[in-house]
This record gives C-alpha cells, sequence and structure tokens, in this order.
C-alpha cells in the first residue's frame, strides 16, 4: 500500500491578481491619455508564481506529473495545455493550474492534488468529497407509525416502511433505540434532566416532555422490531410493482421507492460509511503515542457522519426543540464535519478503479426526500 503525502514543495504560492470590486458607487472619469490599442484586451494572463528556495529534480518531477497528467486527461476527459516552452517549475505550476480549472469545474467538491509516494514518486491524485451542508439527516418514525395506524392509506405507508427498512438494513442508518447510537444517549440525557431538573420547568411542560418521551420509546420500539422483520426488505419490489397511485402523496412514496429500490440495485454492498475516513496517509513516520493523543483530539472535534444521519421519533415539538438545541450546542463546539472522502491517484494502479461517490450523492437525496414526506403527515 502505497504511503502519501501532499507536495507543495514547487513554490511557495501562486500569486493571483486583485480581484474587482463588488460595484462602482459612480462611474470613473475618462483618462485624458486616451484610448490604447485593444491588444491588450486580447491579452492572456497566465498565473504569477513565487519559486521555494530548493526544487525537486527536474526530470523525476515532470517525468512523474506529465504521465500522471496523461492519466486524469482520459478520466476527466479535458484538455491539457501545452507547457513545452515554458521553463521548469513554470511548466508544471502551469500544467497543474490549467487541470485543477477544469476538474474542479467539472465536479464540485473537488480539489487536485500534486503528491509523492514513499519512493519519491510524484503524481497527480484528486480528493473528492460529498459535503452535508451542515444538516441533520433526521429521518421521523412516529409519523409514519400513526400513517400505519391509521389504515386510511396502507399500501403508501408499507412503501415508506420498505424505504425505512432498505435504509436500516442495507445501508447501516442508526436507529435512535439502538443502545450505542448517538441519539440514544441523548434522549437518555434528556430524560435525566426531565426527572432531576424539574425546578427549571412548570408542571405542564414537564407532563407533555415526559409523554413525548414515553411515545418516542414506546412507539420507537414497535416501530424498530417492524424495521428489524426483514419481511418489508424482502417485499420491497413486489409491493412497488402491485403499487397503484390514487393522488399525489401515492405518487410521491411510489417515485420514493423506485429511487430507493433503483438505488439497491445499482450499488447493492454499498453503506453510509463506505467512504468515510479516506484522506492522504503522512509520509513521515510518526510516534505511536502522539497519533493516540491527535485522533482523540480529532475525535472530539469531528462531527461524525452517524451523528447527523439517523432516525429519530419525531422532528417537531417540544421534546425535539430541546434535543435539536442540545445537539446543536455540542456541535458548536466542533470544527469539522465527517463526510464522504474518495482519493484517486493518476497512475497506471488505476486501471479498472471506477468507483465513484455517486451512492453517498443519491442516497443523501433519497432521505431529504424521505424526511419531507414523513414531515408533511399528518
Amino acid at each position: 500500500m502505497q504511503t502519501l503525502s501532499a507536495a507543495t514543495v514547487i513554490q511557495q504560492g501562486i500569486g493571483q491578481v486583485t480581484r474587482c470590486a463588488g460595484g462602482q458607487p459612480e462611474q470613473p472619469p475618462v483618462s485624458p491619455c486616451g484610448f490604447t490599442a485593444d491588444g491588450f484586451l486580447s491579452h492572456r494572463f497566465l498565473p504569477l508564481y513565487e519559486p521555494a528556495t530548493e526544487l525537486p529534480e527536474i526530470k523525476d518531477l515532470e517525468t512523474g506529473v506529465f504521465n500522471s497528467l496523461s492519466i486524469l486527461e482520459k478520466q476527466y476527459d479535458i484538455k491539457v495545455m501545452d507547457v513545452r516552452d515554458k521553463p521548469y517549475p513554470y511548466n508544471i505550476l502551469l500544467a497543474y493550474w490549467n487541470a485543477e480549472r477544469q476538474v474542479c469545474k467539472e465536479k464540485s467538491y473537488t480539489e487536485l492534488f500534486i503528491i509523492s509516494d514513499d519512493t519519491d514518486q510524484v503524481k497527480l491524485a484528486t480528493k473528492e468529497y460529498v459535503s452535508t451542508g451542515h444538516t441533520l439527516y433526521y429521518i421521523p418514525v412516529l409519523p409514519l407509525y400513526r400513517l400505519l395506524k391509521s389504515g386510511k392509506d396502507k399500501r403508501s405507508a408499507e412503501l415508506l416502511l420498505s424505504v425505512c427498512a432498505y435504509l436500516y438494513h442495507m445501508t447501516g442508518v442508526p436507529y435512535y433505540r439502538d443502545e450505542d447510537s448517538y441519539l440514544f444517549y441523548h434522549y437518555e440525557m434528556l430524560e435525566d434532566w426531565i426527572e432531576n431538573d424539574f425546578d427549571q420547568m412548570d408542571e405542564q411542560d414537564i407532563n407533555l416532555h415526559r409523554s413525548a418521551l414515553h411515545s418516542a420509546k414506546y412507539y420507537g420500539d414497535i416501530m424498530q422490531r417492524k424495521l428489524f422483520n426483514k419481511y418489508h426488505l424482502d417485499h420491497f419490489q413486489e409491493r412497488v410493482q402491485q403499487f397503484r397511485t390514487h393522488n399525489d402523496f401515492s405518487e410521491e412514496c411510489l417515485k420514493l421507492a423506485k429511487s430507493a429500490l433503483d438505488i439497491w440495485a445499482s450499488f447493492p454492498d454499498a453503506h453510509l460509511f463506505k467512504h468515510i475516513g479516506n484522506s492522504f496517509p503522512e509520509k513521515e513516520e510518526s510516534n505511536e503515542e502522539y497519533d493516540d493523543e491527535y485522533d482523540d483530539e480529532e475525535s472530539d472535534s469531528t462531527i461524525r457522519l452517524s451523528e447527523i444521519v439517523h432516525f429519530i421519533a419525531e422532528n417537531d415539538g417540544s421534546l425535539y426543540d430541546s434535543l435539536a438545541e442540545m445537539v446543536n450546542s455540542e456541535f458548536n463546539e466542533k470544527c469539522h464535519t465527517q463526510e464522504p472522502v474518495l482519493v484517486k491517484i493518476y497512475d497506471q494502479q488505476l486501471d479498472g478503479n471506477n468507483d465513484t461517490l455517486d451512492f453517498e450523492r443519491r442516497l443523501f437525496a433519497l432521505i431529504d426526500n424521505l424526511c419531507m414526506l414523513l414531515n408533511d403527515l399528518p
């Protein structure tokens, strides 16, 4: 396995032309010098750079970067700039700048790096990630329980139940009644707070919170048993095939269920945490004790994906407001958010590597649509 580190030894920084101001308060005066030739307007300004005090060997660097660039060109279908007339290291910087501009434009949330491995071979690599947008993907289950209990639209409710079973069994979305889940701990904290610090609340609020907590636990356990039963997963496709729409809500449920089935068929073994923890490992050998301390600090300062994607009792009401306040207060103390990341190194070993983040993008969109449907239920 290669050990990689981002290489930035070519330059100390790429200078930028001063950006235009947001707007002009008034028309600037015309210069008394008159107009210049229009050659200025057709001139192409290339990025500036400041060379570092030490540069890598030209042969190894140029060979590695341009070989890697040829592979990147095929993967992204970009147009590589001809820099043969440019001196070293400006040719490398210019080629990188041109490739980065095209790669990052084609795919948002993508970064391009020049890296070196443990044999000092220089290559290009991309780091692509899926942004969660500081969103809580909390899927409420009690609205679905009430829909199932009412019997008003049993077929639509069963479709949604199959979608939730897919998310629970196949993608690994945590459930708030699982004792090792993030929200289980916070519901326990809320219960302890209500019972021991009730002097800060009036009697009516205490009773409302106690009732909401009881419902969250009792009916949450019922829904968990339903989700745990793989019958809803095994008959998912059959339910979709036999479903007949009769109103706007049923049409939305069918559309959502088909989307979930398509994701499952396209990525049968994919799960929520498949691309978590991917990054560039450090090249240097490190002290094990220091690494442990660093991992603890990183864990304490990072919002984990399992904390922002979750099954929850409900997304409204006073109990949820208290829970959301507690969660947001905790998240405000952290400075990083764990997100799906895909690192690709552009060398000969890339052949046959068709890994993407398409599953995560589609999964987050599915959960978002499911939450909207469930939150709009009466």
